[in-house]
């Protein structure tokens, strides 16, 4: 039997009573507190760290996918486009580049550190107030809405009341804690993806690993010509997977590390190293999360030596640092009006009350195994509908990000920054609109809600709206098949 004290009971301080709260400031809430503001509602954004940008700064995930199609169409624009831009003015981003790893028209790789100044600055010119060091802990529903959240800080315990809610926590607590139904991972064993810690390198000589490259391309996915390799402002690397067999028979690597290197070019020649690789991780459970810091950040020495042995331009490199915390893919899938299905992505589908596009692929780290879900990105772009982001049973609340209503194979392809950025200006729109007109999440005119979406730079499917077409970033490799990278396609047919 579970032993447990009783605290005494106590008075809690409200400290505010905004219209609009938003938890969290990765891509969503950030994006979802300037939308919000910028129309006027009073926004208050908590954020549990000392910095802004959840993912994009924390778990130093890079680059960001992905804003085009294969035809080089963008379909993800509004507040997500203008941080790009704000980062490509300031020397932070080479902007919307090609990619040689996975079948992406297009990434964008960003320096984190530039990301959280040109975030904060954002923030400040909307009026967004925001409050750091600040963790969630409890929410007080009263006949259907969120009344109080609590959260606890260097200040104490103490309550904050607002109208509306949008919850970009990623693991959905507001929601949970409000009382909100959820499935975890795959719904049906609580399997979730793996978590990762991204880690990055400084001192690399790009003439030579270029060369190492050309020279070395039967190691790299899909043997990439000379003209390929020299055409890419960012260098995009991603292979070796038998050389990786062979280091984890050696007792070199882990063996849960990834079955491939797979790293980017940054600003400031610098590289973002995805390879670190842990099974079993509940992102919600904090004993979980104590082994993955554990055993991944032994996996990024091992991940670095491997590095430095095998590829070239790599001697006289050095770790400049890793992740403030691992990369959490997939943890609670919130249970809302509408849940995303993995059919919806593969057809392009696209819905009455569609908020937000993405046309990233699907992709599965394995829960088990070791071969990755990987359907290719851009041949569909899908809608994401405003329902998906309702609780059932709660009228003043919204989720964003990768909380939303989503089926495991869904949810591959929601998942990533780019995608959670312009369903968190849908969200903070809708919140906006509601906030004016004093209604419920659901009385919301969805028509009225896309107009202003548009109006905001959104891109919304068969809205004939004008297209922007980047000609360099029309995808010529299409239904590659994994080839020295560990990863395959099962819905190739569909």
């Amino acid at each position: 039997m579970k032993q447990v004290i009783i605290e005494q009971k106590r008075d809690t301080e409200i400290i505010a009573s905004p219209d609009l709260l938003v938890v969290g400031s990765g891509p969503a809430g950030v994006c979802a507190a300037i939308a919000a503001s910028r129309l006027g509602a009073k926004t208050l954004l908590i954020e549990k760290y000392g910095f802004v940008g959840g993912n994009l700064t924390t778990a130093m995930v890079n680059p960001i996918f992905t804003f085009h199609d294969i035809h080089g169409r963008q379909i993800i624009s509004g507040v997500a486009n203008e941080i790009v831009s704000r980062l490509f003015s300031n020397g932070f981003s080479p902007g919307y580049v090609t990619d040689l790893t996975f079948d992406n028209a297009s990434m964008t790789p960003f320096d984190s550190e530039g990301c959280k100044t040109v975030l904060f600055k954002m923030l400040e010119e909307t009026g967004v107030d925001l409050l750091l060091h600040t963790l969630v802990v409890d929410a007080i529903t009263t006949n259907g809405k969120v009344s109080a959240v609590i959260i606890e800080s260097k200040s104490g315990r103490q309550a904050i009341c607002p109208k509306y809610v949008i919850d970009c926590s990623a693991d959905g607590d507001v929601a949970v804690h409000a009382g909100a139904n959820y499935i975890l991972g795959d719904g049906i064993e609580g399997i979730m993806q793996p978590a990762t810690l991204y880690f990055r390198i400084g001192g690399v000589d790009r003439i030579e690993l270029k060369n190492w490259m050309k020279l070395n391309r039967s190691l790299l996915k899909e043997n990439p010509t000379d003209e390929e390799i020299d055409s890419q402002k960012a260098i995009a690397l991603m292979g070796l997977n038998q050389l990786i067999s062979k280091a984890i028979s050696a007792g070199e690597l882990d063996k849960e590390i990834a079955p491939r290197i797979l790293m980017y070019e940054l600003p400031h020649n610098q590289f973002s190293v995805n390879t670190t690789r842990l099974q079993n991780i509940d992102g919600t459970n904090t004993r979980d999360i104590t082994k993955a810091e554990i055993v991944l950040r032994k996996q990024v020495i091992q991940t670095f030596h491997f590095i430095r042995k095998y590829i070239g331009g790599f001697n006289d490199s050095y770790i400049i640092d890793s992740g403030i915390q691992v990369g959490i893919r997939e943890t609670r899938h919130i249970i809302c009006d509408y849940t995303l299905t993995k059919d919806d992505i593969l057809n392009g589908t696209s819905f009455n009350d569609g908020i937000a596009c993405g046309t990233f692929a699907i992709d599965i780290h394995p829960p088990k195994g070791r071969l990755q879900i990987f359907t290719g990105s851009g041949k569909k772009v899908y809608e994401i509908p405003y329902r998906c982001l309702l609780p059932i049973g709660i009228d003043n609340l919204l989720v964003a990000g990768r909380c939303i209503s989503a089926t495991h194979e869904a949810y591959g392809s929601i998942r990533v920054m780019a995608t959670c950025m312009a369903m968190g200006q849908g969200a903070g729109v809708a919140a906006a609109l509601i906030i004016h007109k004093g209604i419920t999440t659901r009385e919301i005119n969805v028509e009225e809600l896309k107009s202003e979406l548009i109006k905001q730079g959104q891109y919304i499917l068969n809205e004939h709206l004008d297209e922007i077409i980047d000609k360099n970033l029309i995808l010529k490799k299409r239904n590659n098949n994994g080839q020295n990278t560990g990863f395959y396609n099962p819905f190739l047919n569909q």
